[in-house]
C-alpha cells in the first residue's frame, strides 16, 4: 500500500510512526527544510529556557518512507487518487500517486483585520507559530527594550512571560473581557491576570486594537495608545484546511469535518490533527482541540485505520495546561459558560489552600473550580491555577473521562505528604463546595 502523508507536525509525525510500524510505503511531504518540531517550546527559545531552536527539531527513521522535505502541495487530486507537489528550491514539480492519503496540515496564526498589522509582519510586528518567525521575533527581542503583545491566550501569555524574563517591558492586549477566553471561566481569569500584574507584565482587557503603525518603533493603538520597540501577535489560530477545501473534501465550521475514525468525505482520504474539526467528549457536539496530545492521539487513529484497523477517535476534553512566572493554570472539559451554552444547569465548587501542611514552611498555595452537571452530577470539567493545577487538572480530566460524578470523585484517595501536599487537599474541598449545591 502507498500511504501519502501531507504534513509532518504532531499529527503527521504520530501517523508516520504507526503506518510504518504496520508496514506501509510512506511518502511524507513537509513544506519545511526539515523534518519535525515541538511548536509549544517555541516561547521558551525567546529566554534562553531552551538553549536553541536546533533543541526543537527531530527526525524520525521510518523503513520504506521517502521524505519530500521543502516540498509544497499544490492540488489533490481526489479522483485520480494523486498528490501534486512543488519543489520549493528548485520549483520543478511532482504527481505522487496514493492508495490512501493523511492530510495533517496543522493550523495558520491568525492575523486579525488590524491596521497595519499584516504590512508590517517581520518588521515592526511579529507572530510565534514556527522556527523561523519565531526566530525573527528573538532578533528583534535582543535590541529591544518594550513589547505590546496582541491577545491574552497561551502563546500570547507565555511570550510575554519569556520576553519579560529577558528584561523588556511587556503590555498584553485583548478584546475580550479576561484572559486565556477559551480555556477559564471569567473568575479564574482573574486570578491569572492579577498574578501577571503583580509580576511586572500589565493586562488590558476589553482593549480592541484598531491598528499598527510604525514610528521608530510601533504604535498600538486600541483603548488609547501603546509606544514599543515592536508588536507580538497572538490572536489565536485556525484550521490550515485551504487544500482539502480546494479538492472539494467537506469543511465544517472549524476544520476538515471527519467522523471518529480521521475519516473525511472523499474516499481512502483522512485528515487528523490541528486541520480539522473534531467533537466533544463530554456532550459529542462539534469541537475544536488545537492540543498536542490530541493530535498524538488523531494521528495513531488515523494510520491505524488506514492499514485495516479498527480504531476510533473518543472526542477531546480540551485537557491544558500553562506555566505563567511561576505558577500553572490548566483546565479540562467544559467551562461554567461553555456548559451553560449547551443547555446545561449547573453547580459551580471551588476549594483553594496551600499546598503543603500547615504546619510545614511554605506559602504556595492553589485554587481548584469543578462545574458538574446538576441533573446527574457528573463531572462536566475544571479549572485549577497555582502550584500543582496542572496534575490537578490531570486527575479531573481522567474523572470526566470515566463519566465520573462528583459523589464518585469526592471519595478518591490522593496521596499524602506534609511539603506536598495537605491531607485534605483542595481538590476534596472544591467537591465539598460542589456538593452542597446539589
Amino acid at each position: 500500500m502507498n500511504l501519502v502523508i501531507i504534513g509532518l507536525g504532531t499529527a503527521g509525525y504520530a501517523a508516520a510512526m504507526e503506518a510504518a510500524k504496520r508496514g506501509a510505503h510512506l511518502t511524507v511531504i513537509e513544506k519545511r527544510d526539515f523534518e519535525t518540531f515541538s511548536p509549544c517550546g517555541l516561547p521558551y527559545v525567546v529566554d534562553g529556557s531552551i538553549p536553541s531552536f536546533e533543541d526543537l527539531k527531530h527526525s524520525i527513521r521510518l523503513r520504506n518512507t521517502e521524505k519530500l522535505l521543502s516540498h509544497s502541495v499544490e492540488s489533490i487530486d481526489i479522483q485520480k487518487k494523486t498528490v501534486r507537489t512543488r519543489d520549493c528550491k528548485k520549483g520543478d514539480y511532482k504527481t505522487v500517486p496514493y492508495d490512501k492519503l493523511i492530510i495533517a496540515t496543522g493550523a495558520i496564526p491568525v492575523i486579525p483585520p488590524i491596521k497595519g498589522a499584516r504590512e508590517l509582519l517581520g518588521k515592526g510586528t511579529f507572530v510565534v507559530s514556527g522556527i523561523g518567525d519565531t526566530s525573527e521575533l528573538k532578533k528583534k527581542a535582543e535590541v529591544s527594550k518594550s513589547c505590546v503583545v496582541i491577545g491574552a491566550g497561551a502563546i500570547g501569555l507565555e511570550t510575554a512571560c519569556t520576553l519579560h524574563n529577558k528584561g523588556l517591558q511587556v503590555t498584553v492586549v485583548e478584546m475580550l473581557p479576561q484572559v486565556f477566553p477559551q480555556a477559564i471561566d471569567e473568575d479564574m481569569a482573574l486570578d491569572v491576570k492579577n498574578h501577571l500584574e503583580d509580576s511586572g507584565i500589565p493586562v488590558v482587557v476589553n482593549a480592541r486594537v484598531e491598528s499598527v503603525t510604525q514610528d521608530g518603533g510601533v504604535v498600538v493603538t486600541a483603548d488609547r495608545e501603546y509606544t514599543a520597540d515592536f508588536a507580538m501577535i497572538a490572536a489565536g489560530v485556525r484550521a490550515n484546511f485551504a487544500l482539502a477545501e480546494k479538492a472539494g473534501i467537506t469543511i465544517g465550521k472549524w476544520g476538515i469535518k471527519v467522523n471518529p475514525k480521521m475519516e473525511t468525505s472523499a474516499q481512502d482520504v483522512y485528515a487528523c490533527g490541528d486541520c480539522i474539526e473534531t467533537y466533544s467528549y463530554v456532550n459529542g457536539e462539534p469541537w475544536m482541540m488545537q492540543l498536542a496530545t490530541s493530535a498524538l492521539q488523531m494521528g495513531q487513529v488515523a494510520a491505524t485505520n488506514v492499514m485495516g484497523g479498527n480504531a476510533s477517535y473518543q472526542g477531546c476534553l480540551n485537557t491544558f495546561a500553562s506555566e505563567l512566572g511561576g505558577k500553572e493554570i490548566a483546565s479540562c472539559g467544559f467551562t461554567e459558560n461553555q456548559a451553560a451554552r449547551f443547555g446545561y444547569d449547573v453547580a459551580v465548587g471551588e476549594g483553594a489552600g496551600r499546598v503543603t501542611a500547615d504546619y510545614y514552611p511554605g506559602e504556595e498555595t492553589v485554587k481548584v473550580k469543578l462545574i458538574v452537571d446538576k441533573k446527574d452530577h457528573r463531572l462536566l470539567g475544571g479549572q485549577a491555577f497555582g502550584v500543582g493545577a496542572f496534575w490537578r487538572v490531570n486527575v479531573i480530566s481522567l474523572a470526566v473521562k470515566a463519566h465520573m460524578t462528583v459523589d464518585e470523585f469526592s471519595t478518591m484517595e490522593l496521596a499524602y505528604t506534609p511539603p506536598l501536599s495537605t491531607s485534605h487537599d483542595v481538590l476534596l474541598k472544591a467537591c465539598d463546595f460542589v456538593l452542597r449545591r446539589l
